[in-house]
Order: C-alpha cells, then structure tokens, then sequence
C-alpha cells in the first residue's frame, strides 16, 4: 500500500479509506479515479495523472476482473512495471490462458477458435526454432477429422 500511496501521491490512510470489495476482490472504484485524474488535472500534476491513469488502463481495459473496478491484480500488475521495470506481458498472457481455461471448462472442454489461434500465434513467436507452424484446426480438417464448431 505505501508504494501506491506514493505514486499516487495520497496519504496512505486516506487510500486506505478508499478501498472496496467488489465480488471478493479488493481495489479501487473507477469513479473514485476518475475524479482523482480529474483533480491532478486541475492541479497540473502529470506525472502523477500519467501514473492514475496508466493504472486505471491497467485495471479497465487490460485486466478487467469486475465492471467500473480497478482491483489488487491489476495494481499490482501495473507496479511491478513501473517501479522493477517488469515487462507486463507475462501477466497479460497468464490472464489469457486463465481466461481460455475457464472458458474450456464452462463449455466442458470445448474451445472452438480462441485456442486454435493463440496456438498459432504464440507458437509463431517462439523462436526461430519452430518451422513449421500451422492451426491444429486446419491440420485436424486436412486430415479428415470433425471439429466441431469449425464452421462458425
């Protein structure tokens, strides 16, 4: 909490007090940083906007876990980038792997494109190692077998 605070350039207690739990997750409402942007505006301070908003960004639009809702997640996410330098792919990819397995699972086990092309995409970025990249769909048509829902 005190390196949020500090980029945020908020008393940690007061942050603290804006805390909420929203579907068992913990974080920031959106209307609370929103009119926070809108106060750093007014008082000029971008470097502190540019981080708000950068994390706003972070818990909308790249992890988005609950509508209007900025959680830990996405925080922490957006913090390990700006102050280790971490590259924010990696989570990125772990939220889309995690959101494909919980898809399989709602439809037991049938994924009918998404899987097929991150396959084929993250394959082809591997390495040169891997020459021949192709979609397991298409490789499964080719060879005669059903897939169903290839058609949609």
């Amino acid at each position: 909490m005190p390196v949020i605070a500090r980029l945020m350039k908020i008393r940690p207690t007061e942050l603290e007090g804006r805390i909420v739990s929203r579907k068992g997750a913990r974080g920031f409402s959106q209307k609370f940083l929103e009119a926070y942007l809108r106060q750093l505006a007014h008082k000029k301070d971008w470097e502190t906007f540019m981080d708000v908003l950068a994390m706003v960004i972070y818990g909308v639009l790249l992890f988005p876990n609950v509508e209007y809702f900025v959680d830990y997640i996405a925080v922490d996410v957006f913090v390990a980038s700006k102050t280790r330098s971490e590259n924010p792919v990696t989570a990125i990819l772990a939220d889309v792997f995690g959101t494909l397995d919980l898809c399989s699972k709602k439809k037991r086990g049938k994924m009918l494109c998404c899987l097929p092309m991150l396959y084929v995409w993250l394959t082809s970025r591997i390495g040169e190692r891997v020459s021949d990249v192709s979609c397991p769909v298409k490789r499964a048509l080719q060879h005669g077998l059903e897939v169903k829902g290839s058609q949609d």
